[in-house]
């Protein structure tokens, strides 16, 4: 199978890193090359070229589905530079809508893919970027724990099922964007 007229590297890369991330939330880091080529409707071969295993194409799963966070709360910042700016761009990058499922994709994902070398350290220094780029914006360290803590909690249920009503995410949301929002 050639290539497909119109699509660069980039574009099968992008393909190839979207079928693997179905690939895995249905299977696991238990599914191979062969599963992740059918899904993007490509060739083993064709994977192999653009990530050499299945561990560098998990790496770069990764760090893909972080890049995608990082990019969607910084789409969401505010103009105006204000303490908690980043915070409450987390919040609703996180909260909006029914993104709370996208949490819990995300971090059930992340654990799947941790029994790859090299993922863990990948998911720790995002942690430690998103823990910097926080204690840069304004807030007390308590306030961006709850935060950060709250999300990643209500993720996680969402990913069992278990998602908060819309009530409570709404709840949940207004609370975050107290603490997130410095004043008198």
């Amino acid at each position: 199978m050639g290539r497909t007229t119109g699509r660069g590297p980039d574009d099968t890369k992008r393909l190839i890193l979207d079928a693997a991330k179905a690939v895995v939330i249905s299977q696991g880091a238990k599914a191979t090359l062969d599963d992740v080529a059918v899904a993007a409707g490509l060739t083993r071969g064709a994977v192999i070229y653009h990530y050499s295993s299945k561990n560098a194409l998990w790496k770069a799963l990764a760090e893909y589905v972080l890049v995608q966070f990082r990019t969607l709360v910084h789409s969401r910042l505010e103009e105006e530079d204000t303490p908690g700016r980043l915070a409450r761009a987390f919040i609703g990058a996180s909260l909006d809508g029914d993104r709370i499922e996208e949490v819990g994709e995300r971090l059930f994902l992340l654990a799947s893919l941790a029994v790859a070398p090299g993922v863990q350290e990948i998911v720790a220094a995002d942690n430690t970027a998103w823990k910097a780029a926080l204690s840069n914006d304004g807030l007390r360290v308590g306030a961006q724990a709850v935060i950060s803590s709250s999300v990643d909690g209500a993720g996680l249920a969402a990913g069992w099922g278990l998602a908060p009503s819309k009530g409570e995410l709404r709840a949940l949301r207004e609370e975050l964007e107290r603490l997130a929002t410095p004043g008198p």
